[in-house]
């Protein structure tokens, strides 16, 4: 019976991130990037690696605050170049905006 349940309960956690990610994939918008702050990598207490993470924080034209949240080793891949002040635009079906900067890249 509780195997039963810690299944229920795996698929029910499992469709709600579905729904969510599917919401986020539906949105469209453009904004401006306010901040970038970056997490050192670390280990913790049992002594295992955890990557850092980068999270970029935006404002979009309408207004609405958000952020992204990524490892490290994908926000270059990603966010190639990104600086504060880069304008951002989220295309529906992309599940991160695509840098359109305002600054030179000499």
């Amino acid at each position: 019976m509780e195997l039963f349940l810690g299944i229920l309960v795996a698929v029910a956690l499992a469709l709600v991130i579905m729904f969510f990610q599917k919401k986020k994939m539906k949105q469209a918008w453009q904004g401006t990037v306010t901040k970038i702050k970056e997490q050192a990598d670390y280990y913790d207490d049992e002594n295992n690696f955890r990557e850092g993470l980068v999270r970029v924080y935006y404002q979009t034209d309408a207004g609405k605050k958000g952020k992204n949240r990524l490892q490290k080793r994908h926000y270059g891949k990603v966010f190639p170049g990104l600086k504060v002040g880069d304008h951002l635009v989220k295309e529906t079906g992309d599940v991160y905006p695509k840098v359109h900067s305002v600054h030179s890249r000499a």
